[in-house]
């Protein structure tokens, strides 16, 4: 069962951390493909502006902004007479022109209107005018969904450095280029990409979490392993002790007794008597925790004398040889409106424990005092106190302090669980404070007055 649980562990944290893995290196991914689509959109806004920028500030000819738009061209023709009647005779016409019109169709007008204005631009070679190329880029930007502050810069192309965000001017023979300064990049990055960035940042958050869950539910498990084979453990070495008993007694009556012998009768008989009376008084126990869980729960409230509850119980457990029992009284009014059979049961059980875990010189204190509007019963002893790694587990049902496998200490592990159960039908609270080697003190708050 551990081997199995620590294999689904350790196949659990893989998985989980395969997974942390892959959302890492996933944003990352995104971050890295969002920067570079970024620079790509950048440039490619750049030069759409560039080459819409002579368009924009050239003066076209007339002829393509009418309603049916058309270029004149000019064709060389060869050495030709001219008209003896308009030019004399013996005229020769050297190096002439005709023209032509050549109509645009309204499919090529714009592409036409570009390449005469780039035509014009790159005959003029006037300065770029920064503040128009600075409208056209902020406007092909809107395009792409970008909207950030930038500044624009004439440079050299012998200039431009990698990852520079830049684009040639075609129509300089200067050999220009446009530069694009930017500020707070990444911040821009990032508040583009933070939904999915929080998502995925939430999902690694959930794995992680998971795994952590996972882990703890593991460990639980493993834990509630032991707590079962220590239980089975327990049980069988307290049900075996109280079988060999009855045992031996019934074959010794049996076999070896002479019935006649009404003393050595009786006697073995009361020995079985006890024995079962304390098998049926384990068996009401288990009975009672199952119906307090179940929420069956029945309490009986009437006014006790607690002085005189606290010495039966010190009574009781004299007459068994249990010494070292001291009860101290601090309560002014001694009756209790309260459950006699929990308060006795819960006494019970806590000194039962203090015995069990004492040295020989055994010292245990009963306490009753006030507590506010309320009281409260302490039980304190000397004995081998708790640690502070078993400590929180105390009260868990079957739980037992490790001892390895030895059985020195007889119980099922289940007396402190019944004692919460109990106290809880009273609507009091347990608290415990211990030290290895000093002893371990228990306190229960009641709710009420005196």
């Amino acid at each position: 069962m551990k081997k199995r649980l620590t294999f689904t562990f350790i196949l659990a944290a893989i998985t989980v951390t395969g997974i942390l893995s892959f959302q890492t290196y996933w944003v990352y991914t995104s971050y890295r493909t969002a920067e570079h689509n970024f620079d790509r959109d950048m440039v490619y806004a750049l030069q759409e502006s560039l080459d819409a920028y002579p368009l924009k500030v050239s003066k076209l000819p007339t002829s393509l902004a009418g309603s049916s738009p058309y270029l004149s061209v000019a064709e060389a023709v060869p050495d030709e007479p001219l008209p003896a009647k308009s030019y004399g005779p013996n005229k020769i016409a050297h190096d002439a022109v005709r023209l032509h019109q050549v109509t645009v169709s309204p499919a090529n007008l714009v592409a036409v209107q570009e390449m005469v204005a780039r035509l014009i631009a790159e005959s003029s070679q006037k300065p770029l005018n920064m503040s128009v190329l600075a409208a056209l880029y902020q406007s092909a930007l809107t395009k792409y969904h970008i909207v950030h502050p930038f500044k624009l810069i004439l440079i050299n192309q012998s200039k431009i450095q990698p990852g520079d965000i830049t684009a040639n001017v075609k129509f300089s023979k200067y050999k220009d280029a446009v530069k694009v300064e930017i500020t707070d990049a990444r911040q821009y990055l990032l508040s583009q990409n933070i939904a999915p960035a929080l998502l995925s940042v939430l999902l690694i958050l959930l794995s992680g979490s998971s795994l952590y869950y996972m882990g703890l539910i593991i460990r639980r498990q493993v834990k509630l392993d032991g707590i079962k084979n220590d239980f089975i453990n327990n049980v069988t070495h307290e049900l075996r002790t109280p079988i060999s008993i009855l045992k031996s007694t019934h074959d010794s009556l049996l076999h070896f007794s002479d019935l006649s012998d009404i003393d050595k009768t009786k006697r073995h008989l009361n020995i079985n008597v006890d024995i079962l009376d304390k098998l049926d008084k384990n068996v009401d126990r288990i009975l009672d925790i199952t119906r307090h869980e179940q929420g069956i729960k029945v309490t009986n409230y009437q006014l006790i004398n607690i002085d005189h509850l606290m010495n039966d119980v010190i009574n009781r457990f004299a007459a068994f040889g249990a010494h070292g029992i001291e009860y101290q009284s601090g309560l002014v009014n001694k009756l209790i409106s309260t459950d006699s059979y929990i308060i006795d049961t819960v006494v019970t059980n806590l000194v039962d424990n203090a015995i069990k875990y004492s040295r020989e010189d055994v010292n245990i204190q009963i306490i009753t005092s006030l507590a506010g509007k309320g009281w409260k019963l302490q039980v304190k002893d000397n004995g081998i106190g708790i640690s502070d790694q078993n400590l929180p587990y105390i009260f868990d049902k079957f739980y037992r302090v490790p001892s390895g496998n030895i059985h020195d200490v007889k119980g099922y592990g289940l007396g402190l669980s019944y004692v919460k159960l109990l106290i809880n039908n009273l609507k009091g609270t347990l608290s415990v404070k211990s030290k290895l080697g000093t002893g371990t003190t228990f306190t229960i708050k009641f709710p009420g007055n005196e």
